[in-house]
Formats: C-alpha cells, sequence, structure tokens
C-alpha cells in the first residue's frame, strides 16, 4: 500500500534525525571525556606545579625545572606552569630560555601581569632598554596595585636619563602609594641621577620616618650623606645596628673608611680598610684608600705596600707612584721621590697635588727649602667607594 505523502514525508524526517541524534550523542559523549581527561591532566599537573614551586623556593633548581617540565607536559595550557618555568630558566642563567616562556605565559593568559613584568627584567638585563620599558608598563598596566611594577618602569627611566618622564609618572601614582617609602626613595634616586645629593638626602631622610630598620634604606642614606658632605651623617647612618650584618662588606667599609678619613680618624680608616684587604680588589679602591689613611699617619711601609700593589695592578693610575713618593720622601731618598713623581704627573697631568709634590721635590733638591713634600696627601676623590 502506498504511504500517503504526508506520511512519506514524516518518514523521512524521522529517518534523517536518528542518525543526526546519535552523531550529538557521540559528539557529547566526546566533549565529556575530553573535560574528563583535562581535569585529569591538571590535576596530575597540579601536583607536579606545587613540587616544582616548593624546589624552586628552596633553590634545588634542577629539581624544580624537573618537575615543572612535568607539570607542562601534562597541561600545557596553563600559564601559570610557563611562568614559573621561565622563573627557574632565569635564576639558571637560561635567559633566553626564559623569555620564551614568559612569552609563552603572557600569550595564553593575557591578563596576568607578572610574565610582562619578568621580560622586562630579562630586556634590561640586555640593555634593551626600550623593550623593558614597554613590559614594565604593560605589567602596570595589568595590575596597577603593584608598586614594584611601576617602580622598575620610574627606576628604568631614571638609568635611561629621562628624570622628567620618571618625576611625571612618580607624580601619576605617588597619591596611590602615598604611605609607602618606596615612593620617596624613587624620588631621590632621579635627584641623586640629577646630581642633586642635597634633595636626594633629604628624600631619603623622610623616607627613613615610614621605614627606620631596612637595611636597604639605611645603605642608600649613608651613601646620600656622603656625596652631600655629610660625613658624620653618613657615618652615622652605617653604624645604625640594622646594618651591623653588612658593615664587613667592602663597599660599606670603604664607605666607613672614607667618612673617618675626611673626619681626621685616619687611624681608625686604617684599621677598617686592614679587615677587608684580602677580599677581591680588581680596581685597587681598597689600596687607594688605605695608602691615603696611612700617609695621613705616617705608616710608612703600608705606603709602600700600597705603592707597589697600585702600580702592578693599576699601573694607568697616579695614586701608586704618589705613594711611592711619599714613601722615598720620608725616609730621604729623594731622587726616587723626584723619579715617582714624574710617574705620576705623567699619568694625570691636571692631578694638582701630584704637581705640588713634584715641585716640592725638585725644590728641595735644588737646595731651597718648601714644606716637606710627604707633609699632604692630597683631598680624597669623590669617587664611589
Amino acid at each position: 500500500m502506498t504511504l500517503p505523502v504526508h506520511a512519506r514525508i514524516l518518514a523521512a524526517l524521522f529517518a534523517v534525525a536518528a542518525p543526526l541524534a546519535g552523531c550529538d550523542g557521540t559528539l557529547h559523549s566526546q566533549k565529556v571525556r575530553n573535560e574528563a581527561r583535562d581535569r585529569f591532566d591538571k590535576a596530575g599537573a597540579q601536583i607536579a606545579y606545587d613540587q616544582a614551586r616548593q624546589s624552586f623556593h628552596s633553590g634545588q633548581f634542577e629539581d624544580a625545572l624537573g618537575h615543572v617540565d612535568r607539570a607542562v607536559g601534562r597541561f600545557p595550557k596553563e600559564s601559570s606552569y610557563h611562568l614559573l618555568r621561565g622563573r627557574i630558566l632565569h635564576e639558571m642563567t637560561r635567559v633566553s630560555d626564559a623569555r620564551d616562556a614568559f612569552r609563552t605565559a603572557a600569550e595564553l593568559d593575557p591578563s596576568k601581569s607578572e610574565p610582562h613584568y619578568f621580560l622586562g627584567i630579562i630586556h634590561q638585563r640586555w640593555r634593551e632598554h626600550e623593550e623593558a620599558l614597554s613590559c614594565y608598563a604593560r605589567a602596570s598596566e595589568i595590575d596597577p596595585s603593584k608598586l614594584h611594577f611601576v617602580a622598575a618602569e620610574i627606576e628604568l627611566m631614571t638609568v635611561m636619563g629621562r628624570h622628567d618622564a620618571a618625576e611625571a609618572r612618580l607624580a601619576s601614582v605617588e597619591r596611590q602609594f602615598e604611605f609607602s617609602p618606596v615612593v620617596d626613595r624613587l624620588r631621590a634616586d632621579v635627584a641623586k641621577m640629577k646630581g642633586d645629593h642635597e634633595r636626594c638626602a633629604d628624600l631619603l631622610e623622610r623616607a627613613m620616618v615610614r621605614e627606620t630598620s631596612s637595611p636597604d634604606h639605611l645603605e642608600e642614606l649613608a651613601f646620600a650623606r656622603y656625596s652631600k658632605g655629610d660625613w658624620a651623617g653618613s657615618l652615622s647612618a652605617l653604624e645604625d645596628p640594622a646594618l651591623a650584618k653588612q658593615l664587613s662588606r667592602p663597599d660599606l667599609a670603604r664607605l666607613r673608611a672614607r667618612n673617618l678619613i675626611l673626619l681626621g680618624r685616619s687611624s681608625e680608616a686604617r684599621d677598617v680598610l686592614l679587615a677587608i684587604l684580602a677580599e677581591p680588589d680588581p680596581e685597587g679602591r681598597t689600596a687607594i684608600l688605605l695608602g691615603h689613611a696611612a700617609w695621613r699617619v705616617g705608616d710608612w711601609s703600608r705606603v709602600t705596600e700600597c705603592g707597589r700593589s697600585l702600580v702592578k695592578r693599576q699601573p694607568t693610575l697616579a695614586e701608586g707612584y704618589m705613594f711611592l713618593g711619599a714613601a722615598a720622601h720620608a725616609s730621604g731618598r729623594l731622587d726616587e721621590s723626584l723619579a715617582m713623581f714624574e710617574q705620576a704627573v705623567a699619568r694625570e697631568p691636571d692631578r694638582e697635588v701630584a704637581q705640588r709634590l713634584l715641585a716640592d721635590v725638585g725644590a728641595r733638591i735644588a737646595g731651597r727649602t718648601p714644606a716637606p713634600a710627604a707633609a699632604s696627601a692630597g683631598a680624597l676623590r669623590s669617587d664611589a667607594p
């Protein structure tokens, strides 16, 4: 029997609908299985990620990398895993690999600020300052609540000599972070780079009201006070108990010695410098300061040692020859003294104290009687400790 037209149409529709329903069911089942597999993979990856974090924070970078690689292998779509992987690689000085990991983290989750911040650190390390500045600005734009993002941006502007831009950026955030001493310290950095040591010190003094026990702050304050000529204030900052553990560090010991010399306490300065004499000193800074301190107290054997060391390691500097010349003069060896001062002037013709010492010894050899050439070591240079 032939079916009516409407019945044939309904039968055809049911015939088509039946396989479609089966297809939908298959697709739905596959989706459920995929989601279950993702949850399983992410759970396993999270365990490896947590192990990686523990190893990273304990400084076990090889173990941390192994764990995080397993996490990435199990669930490569998670931005946080690539971010941690980048940080581990960066600590292992595999900087190019770290950059790639941070880029992947940023691509997987554009809302994350940290990958941009760490990319900025890498670009700054490579002296790609424009790229670094762009990364810091992006990190700060994504998360304006993180002061260290904007601080990195401002510090780099300052290093690049963009002082007006740095001050403008500071002005845009200082209300948000008005109770943080970091803002005053950033302003102090700008003032320092502009050569305004008075303002730099004043800003650090203001920051100290909020951060009195910070060793880093005390260090900055000690250097700032030295730069503006407040040697007693610089020494006071260095002698704060919060810096007790850091005082044996060569740069701080040299700063302390400079202050002591300039305050007329050269014997104490000599003792401070002798305590770090065995520390590496490729630029001869300890030897220079020790020579000046020993010269002022008449410790000619120590002056001679410093002179010989500097002539050997830093033959282009005048100091080594000045020390040897002064020691020879103190022992009455005038011809030797004259030769050493001539060497000093040859290396630094504009060095006033070297010229004066040479003239004094020459006049004495000629029979005149000027003030003893070895009586003054001259002014200390303001080079950084």
